[in-house]
């Protein structure tokens, strides 16, 4: 199965493009709205395409939901596999998927939206009965345990190297810097739109998070 496919036929240059305008509107209606409070049709009018369009490139609702998950996803499978390969010290493995989350989430208007989105659609994708998502559905899941395997392959090899802390278990540890990334980059998401003051801007994070890897390094 080729993951870097987020449609079930190959699309022309044209089609495509309209499909990533589709599916970058959506992403800032769900982020604005929620996705249960967004139509179509406010993807549609965001996109600037009618709602019939819309329905040619996806089958409802949450098909572009889960699109837009399978996306980010493959985006970040991709950014890792560049990376890693090059890369032997599970430490520096580590900084370089977190350099990869941030680039994806911390540095750009999309990725923000993407934060809200990805908080909402868990119970979406693991209650999914539609028989026309299910391969969709089993893509998304499976780029998902990738990376949760990658991570805990990484620490793991890093405790028996004597790097990081071997008292900790790998998928705690994983879990700790996952959702510290999620929450830190929920704030600024939460900042931009709301004008509020949250304490903390995006080095803030940054350095917050970098200081979290070291508390897991064994001294």
């Amino acid at each position: 199965m080729n993951l870097n496919s987020i449609s079930m036929h190959i699309l022309s240059p044209m089609e495509d493009s309209k499909k990533i305008k589709i599916l970058e509107a959506a992403t800032k209606v769900f982020a604005k709205k929620g996705y249960q409070y967004a139509t179509i049709a406010d993807i549609a009018r965001e996109a600037g395409i009618s709602t019939g369009l819309t329905y040619t490139y996806f089958e409802n609702k949450l098909d572009v939901l889960l699109s837009i998950i399978l996306q980010f996803l493959q985006q970040l499978q991709k950014a890792n596999s560049e990376k890693l390969k090059s890369i032997d010290s599970p430490l520096e493995k580590i900084y370089a998927i977190l350099h990869n989350f941030e680039q994806l989430l911390m540095r750009n208007e999309q990725g923000l939206y993407l934060v809200r989105i990805l908080n909402e659609a868990l119970p979406h994708i693991v209650m999914i009965k539609e028989k026309s998502l299910q391969e969709k559905r089993r893509q998304i899941l499976l780029a998902n345990r990738t990376l949760i395997d990658t991570l805990d392959r990484i620490i793991a090899d890093g405790q028996k190297q004597g790097l990081f802390d071997q008292t900790l278990n790998p998928s705690v540890m994983r879990q700790v810097l996952c959702g510290a990334i999620e929450r830190v980059v929920y704030g600024l998401f939460y900042a931009t739109y709301s004008g509020d003051n949250i304490g903390y801007d995006e080095g803030d994070g940054h350095a917050a998070i970098m200081r979290l890897i070291e508390k897991f390094i064994q001294k």
